[in-house]
């Protein structure tokens, strides 16, 4: 039967052998880096239930051929997995096997080397940097332990087909995405001719193969997995103890809270659920803003001020794509409006293409979307809906992509608005700090606004990308997806947060 740990707890006896081990590193090895460097080497009660399941025989063989490992990150996985290819590869330990070969697979060369590099710090921690060796060809490397060796794999490698390996170890399987499902097959099927097992490791995330042997395990894959419940509130302390192995003395709780807290006020609690509560989803797409973030900015009798003045934010769309205006007032109000060509297809026929139903026939029953002439949106005859939009007020500010911008300055013309525009990039090096300062606004509850079913709708196909640099950026959540408002929006409102953010200069006026 195979077995699933919800939370860290005992579940099978721990066997002599998982003792011995414990026993072994807390004697040989010391913690390399940290808070607790230079102590001995602990093996926490949830890691010798993991090691007990590795270790267990049936009829001669691993009574698990396939192991999880899951738990949120900075919970000692890859220091773990470390020990454990040392301790199949060091004549002195009690779980030595001659020769072992092992592989590291990940999705990217990078992540290849965590493990591996685990294990050399414990050795060189130790002063046994001499017994191990780290080759760097063939790329992406290879880990050396006197005889026993394990070799790296990118996810992209198809040199591990034809391996025989004692283990085979799949890094960050929740990053593999369904076009690297080959990889989980030919790593076990590396596992034949030695009798070896497969140990998958890392966060749930979004990978779909790790996800099915994580939800319907067969009976002879163990999982262990430490996580949260899917539908708990991600701040209960209740669910932070429940994801977090080993009881907060690898992670401490105040760690925990204080990335909690600060999740919340950027707006990034993907990556904390991700992260810290192992529970399913992907860490470089977050949405925008949540609905109830949206839904906590309706006010049925939202109006501007008499007079006040407006941001104006636009998104000029091709013939796929809505034009977008999106107004952002001084008070906070927010107002938009959007159009699509009308040649060659109707609103409802444009919603059965992008898969969202009746929701553009919706927008245009509550006249916040219309169609223009022509094959792309004519911007003579939106213009004009979006002045009629703004109402009364001045326009003290125009932000907008490049796209079609010789375009819109001779339509400006031709309308006779004396609009400047500022020509904004989209990329995470302009749009960083445009979605930082939208976000801000929304959770502040600066922005209010009536409810429009068209700004739902964009913010519902807006995700944020976060770069490996932290940058985001506003991108689609589907091909499918139409994001102009969404893009609209984010411009006018972080115009708004500029100009609300800016310094007033200050003048000491001295009369001589």
């Amino acid at each position: 039967m195979a077995l699933r740990l919800a939370r860290p707890r005992q579940t099978i006896p721990h066997s002599p052998e998982a003792l011995a081990v414990k026993e072994w590193a807390r004697d040989t090895f010391v913690v390399p880096a940290g808070i607790s460097a230079g102590q001995p080497l602990t093996i926490h009660p949830f890691q010798l239930d993991f090691l007990t399941a590795y270790l267990e025989q049936a009829e001669g063989s691993p009574r698990y051929r396939s192991l999880i490992f899951s738990l949120p990150r900075k919970t000692g996985k890859s220091t773990f997995m470390g020990l454990l290819l040392l301790a199949r590869s060091l004549k002195d330990s009690p779980i030595y096997r001659p020769m072992f070969k092992a592989v590291s697979v990940a999705p990217t060369a990078r992540f290849a080397k965590f493990v591996p590099q685990a294990a050399i710090d414990l050795m060189t921690a130790v002063d046994r940097e001499d017994e191990i060796a780290f080759r760097h060809a063939p790329n992406p490397g290879k880990l050396e332990i006197g005889k026993a060796s394990c070799q790296l794999l990118s996810g992209d490698s198809k040199s591990g087909h034809g391996d025989d390996v004692d283990l085979a170890i799949l890094d960050e399987a929740g990053l593999f995405p369904r076009r690297q499902d080959e990889i989980f097959d030919a790593t076990f099927n590396a596992l034949a001719a030695r009798d070896g097992s497969q140990i998958l490791t890392g966060t749930r995330l979004d990978g779909p193969k790790f996800a099915e042997l994580i939800e319907a395990p067969d009976p002879r894959t163990y999982v262990q997995l430490h996580a949260a419940d899917k539908d708990a509130d991600p701040g209960n302390p209740k669910q932070w103890e429940k994801a977090t192995p080993g009881g907060f003395k690898i992670k401490s709780k105040a760690f925990i809270r204080d990335a909690f807290d600060k999740a919340v006020a950027q707006g990034t609690l993907e990556d904390f659920k991700t992260s810290h509560l192992n529970l399913p989803g992907n860490p470089a797409r977050e949405l925008l803003v949540s609905y109830d973030t949206l839904r906590n900015c309706y006010d049925p009798k939202a109006e501007p001020e008499p007079g006040e003045a407006c941001f104006l934010g636009l998104d000029l769309g091709g013939s796929q794509s809505m034009t977008a205006a999106c107004a952002v007032y001084e008070s906070g109000l927010v107002r938009a409006i959007g159009a699509f060509p009308g040649e060659g297809m109707t609103l409802h026929e444009r919603g059965e293409r992008d898969r969202v139903g009746n929701v553009y026939t919706q927008c245009e029953a509550e006249g916040s979307l219309f169609t223009t002439p022509g094959r792309i949106t004519d911007l003579d005859a939106f213009l004009p809906e979006v002045v009629r939009m703004i109402g009364p007020h001045p326009v003290v500010n125009v932000s907008c992509d490049r796209y079609r911008r010789d375009e819109l300055l001779n339509a400006l013309g031709r309308a006779k608005l004396d609009w400047q525009p500022v020509f904004r990039g989209q990329g995470p090096r302009d749009g960083d700090a445009d979605v930082r300062a939208t976000r801000k606004l929304f959770l502040s509850g600066t922005l209010r606004m009536q409810r429009s079913r068209l700004i739902e709708a964009g913010i519902a196909e807006a995700d944020v990308r976060v770069h490996a640099t932290g940058a985001v950026q506003l991108v689609k959540s589907s091909l499918l997806s139409r994001i102009d408002v969404a893009q609209a929006i984010v411009l006018a409102a972080s115009a708004l947060y500029r100009e609300r953010d800016a310094v007033t200069p200050e003048y000491e006026v001295q009369v001589i």
